[in-house]
This record gives structure tokens, sequence and C-alpha cells, in this order.
């Protein structure tokens, strides 16, 4: 059960909203008045809550469900309820072609974010010549620097700092203690607590004399509809701009140096850190713990590995695994004679 402490939850929606919202029609025969009240797992839903079935890895729960309404696919829906049996399994299955789609959909039915407070916190700190839009929320002890731009309908949490400049677009969500300097940043942006954008990257001359910092003069460029998770970092340019494309997804902890370029739709999963001047190209998906070294350029549609290195170009379309990354079935044939050679150490051989 949602905890309503921290959940706005709305009471209700009916089958006729359901399908209305996941644009399917009513199934013959059934009521479109007919309410549910939430959604829930499979194992512990019950006759009037939803949930999703598109994992063989929970085909037991759901041939065990009580729930009410299940989104599944043509493939898994003769699951639903099978141990039950059709006299005793109630469960509406609506086949969708993509189940988890709908049920994200359903999700922010019933649980829509909370309206903004347009409001401006007492504690807040504004400088008088920063611009904030309509409609905005700018929360306790937020510190909005000189000629900084926000865009209306844009909510900033507590202790976030905007530095001198930087220009914010519309209907987008900062958290708290977020640090963002040097930096252009498109509408609909979602940044969780703790990141920190357009700092001064790792830019230094070494020799026999020592280490000699290199200014760090450019910007941080992100797109429209970009989410950034908690605590990461991305490092402004050293000229020009560090660039974050459309519709990126960015998950916890990951590092951008200066003048990574990111592709739109891209995805960078916990812990991957990419080099400075690496060039990723659209929807390229980075997996968790991934590293890549500076200088690359990889294609679109790439796909790497859970803690590849990649060192490297790779061109459009690959799928490559391990350290060094190569070609992922490469890298299988890899895998295989690896075991079979401590297989044969094992028996004497």
């Amino acid at each position: 059960m949602t905890d309503s402490r921290f959940y706005i939850k709305r009471d209700a929606l009916s089958l006729s909203d359901i399908c209305a919202l996941i644009s399917l029609p009513i199934p013959d025969g059934l009521n479109g008045d007919l309410l549910f009240t939430g959604i829930r797992t499979l194992k512990d839903g019950d006759e009037s809550e939803i949930a999703l079935f598109h994992n063989t890895k929970y085909r037991d729960d759901a041939e065990r469900t009580g729930v009410g309404l299940c989104l599944t696919t043509d493939v898994l829906a003769h699951c639903v309820g099978a141990q039950l049996g059709k006299d005793a399994c109630k469960t509406l299955v609506l086949v969708h072609p993509k189940p988890y789609r709908a049920y994200a959909i359903l999700a922010r039915a019933f649980f829509p974010e909370p309206a903004l407070r347009p409001l401006i916190h007492p504690t807040a700190v504004i400088a008088q010549t920063a611009m904030i839009g309509e409609g905005c929320e700018i929360s306790a002890y937020v510190v909005v620097g000189e000629n900084v731009v926000i865009g209306s309908h844009t909510k900033i949490n507590s202790h976030t700092v905007i530095h001198d400049g930087v220009c914010i677009g519309c209907n987008g969500r900062i958290g708290s203690h977020v640090t963002i300097s040097h930096s252009l940043i498109g509408d609909g942006i979602l940044i969780k607590p703790g990141t920190r954008i357009g700092q001064q990257g790792f830019g230094f001359h070494m020799d026999e004399k020592g280490h000699f910092d290199v200014p760090q003069v450019g910007i941080v460029e992100i797109g429209n509809d970009v989410q950034i998770g908690a605590n990461v970092c991305i490092d402004r340019a050293s000229l020009g701009k560090t660039k974050i494309g459309n519709g990126v997804r960015i998950d916890n902890l990951v590092q951008i140096a200066h003048n990574v370029y990111i592709g739109d739709q891209s995805v960078l999963v916990a812990q991957a850190g990419v080099a400075g001047s690496s060039h990723l190209g659209h929807f390229v998906i980075v997996a968790g713990q991934v590293g890549i070294a500076g200088h690359l350029k990889i294609g679109n549609g790439v796909k790497i590995a859970a803690q590849s290195g990649l060192m490297r170009d790779v061109a459009d379309g690959e799928t490559v695994a391990g350290s060094p990354a190569m070609p992922v079935r490469d890298w299988h044939k890899q895998t295989i004679v690896l075991q079979r050679l401590i297989k044969e150490k094992k028996n004497g051989k």
C-alpha cells in the first residue's frame, strides 16, 4: 500500500477511463463504470487494484494473482490466474502492445505530480537582476545569482544554488542541494538532489615541473525533457560546450567530463563515467559502471554492457561488452574459452 504521508493519490479510475488513457477499447460485455482504486504488485493486489505482468520472472505471481485488472502482453495473457482456474480467477486481462508504458500512464494518473505553490520563500536570496518566470516555486534558502533566467512554472527546492548567468527553461523541477553554474538548460528538466552542473572540469597540464591548471572557460548546454539523477557531476567545457541532448536520461552517480556530447534520447545508468571530449550518438545505452575513455566516437544506437571499459570508437548499432570492450559475441566467446581453460586446469589436463 502506498504511504499517504508521501504521495497524493486519486480515489479511483473507471474501466472506461483506463481504456481511454491507454488507447484500448472497452472489452466486450464489460461495464465501463467498473472502478479500480490503485496499482499494486501481482502478489499483493486485490480485486479493486491494477497490476502489471510483462516479465516472465513473475509468472508464478501472475498465475496466482488476485488483482482486479492485469496489464500484459498477448503472449503472456494465458498465464494470468492460470493456477486458480477459470471459475476462480476474477482478474480482467487487458492486452496491450506496450504494457509497461500503459502501466506508467495509469501510475501517473493515480499519482499526479503535486501542484506547484507559486511563491518565493522569504529565506531565498534572489539577485535583483534575476528574471523569475510566472508561477515558479522557490523554496527555502535557495540562492539565485545575477542575470539568472528561470522559465515559468519551474520548481527549485531548498538549499540549491543557481550561479550568475544561468538560464533554465519552463516547467523544470530541480531538487535540493543542487549547484548549477555556466549552464543553459532547456524546458521540462528534472534534476535530482545533490547534482553539480557546470563546475570546472579535471583539466591540467602535467610535466616535470608539476601540474599546471588549464582554465575551463566553456559551458554546459542541456536540452529539453532531460532527467538527471542524484549526485551526478557534469563538467563545463574547457572551450565550447559540454552538451546533453533532448530526452536524455542520466541515473545517479554518473560523471560526465568536459566537452562530452551525449546525443538525444540516450541513457546512462548509475556509476558510469565518460571522459573528456567523447561523443555519444543518439539512443545510446550505457549500462551501470561503464567507463568510457576520452576522445572517442560512439555511434547511434550503441549498447555498452555493464562494467565495460571502452577504449575505442564504436560504429552505429554495435553492442559491446568487457574490459577492454569488444563486440559482444567476441566477449561471449572469450568467456566460454576462459571457462573451458579453468575447467581443464581443475581436471589436471
